[in-house]
């Protein structure tokens, strides 16, 4: 299409479209209305009253106790938001200091429906504390996971390389059915504090991941940011292919989070999970043993892929 075609484009599904919000208690009466919602209209939508305060007070001291240890990481601070900080490999962290936090929030069973109507049966891709500082800046708009050439030393910021690797088919049609980000408000957040920044609807534009690396493009998308509104324990869900980037703190406070990458069964995630350490870790932890077998394999699986197996020990 011609630019003038996409900006017309961008125009009538973006005005006046505004993110959904869901109480957390409609869920099991609407999953189609939520999946159609995701994947045809929005792409993004806001579930209210998922955690309550008391336990995101939790996770925002245990993210405070965990800064000090996670300076050393090489990925620590963001790198297309230098005033962010992640505390990466987040689920082997907390489970080697504080299991059942890990269990309370990452097998929640209103966060765990959430995530099964959209995928089916989801898994975990990464989990990631995402620190804003005071007066922290605005990342750059993007796209995400796995098709984010702004990001990650792989794509080497080249779409050329995006356009070899992947058929327009693959971007525009499976790649968005595949894996999806959650963020959980740990802190309440707005535009002042530096809230998510999305332009609903974006995802259903047909190469999205190569036209906004397109400058004139990137330009037109701005005046259809809209950030989020979220409540300490509410959470934010948006498409892959979602228009989004984190917004600009313009607080004296961090604005801290818990951002969730799942994705379906078959699919590959973002980061190396051991799950057979998690696992065993638990093995003694009173929450866990207080789960049905059947849950503790459920849980399993949300972690650790029934394939690839080693072939040379399994039929």
């Amino acid at each position: 299409k011609s630019k003038n075609d996409l900006y017309k484009n961008v125009v009538e599904r973006f005005d006046n479209n505004l993110v959904p919000v869901i109480d957390i208690k409609m869920i099991s009466k609407y999953p189609k209305e939520i999946y159609d919602l995701f994947f045809k209209e929005r792409g993004a939508i806001i579930f209210k009253n998922v955690y309550d305060k008391k336990l995101m007070d939790e996770y925002n001291k245990w993210c405070v106790d965990m800064l000090k240890s996670a300076k050393n990481d090489a990925n620590f601070i963001h790198p297309k938001q230098k005033n962010k900080y992640l505390i990466n490999d987040l689920i082997k962290r907390m489970v080697d200091n504080n299991p059942d936090l890990m269990l309370r929030l990452l097998f929640d069973d209103k966060l765990l429906s959430i995530i099964d109507i959209i995928l089916g049966f989801g898994t975990y891709g990464s989990a990631t504390c995402h620190w804003i500082n005071p007066k922290g800046k605005r990342q750059t708009s993007h796209v995400d996971y796995p098709i984010h050439v702004g990001s990650g030393k792989f794509w080497e910021n080249s779409v050329a390389k995006l356009k070899r690797l992947n058929t327009r088919h693959q971007i525009n049609n499976i790649l968005p059915h595949f894996s999806f980000q959650l963020l959980i408000a740990s802190d309440k957040m707005n535009h002042l504090n530096g809230s998510t920044e999305v332009v609903p609807c974006s995802h259903l534009i047909d190469d999205m991941d190569v036209i906004i690396h397109n400058k004139e493009i990137y330009k037109g998308f701005e005046k259809y940011f809209m950030n989020v509104s979220l409540e300490q324990g509410d959470m934010l869900i948006f498409n892959r292919r979602l228009c989004h980037r984190g917004g600009e703190n313009l607080s004296n406070k961090r604005r801290n989070s818990l951002i969730i990458q799942s994705i379906y069964l078959w699919g590959i995630g973002q980061e190396i999970i051991d799950s057979s350490y998690i696992i065993n870790k638990l093995q003694n932890n009173q929450l866990y043993n207080s789960f049905s077998e059947e849950k503790k394999k459920e849980l399993l699986l949300r972690l650790k892929k029934p394939y690839p197996v080693d072939v040379k020990k399994n039929a």
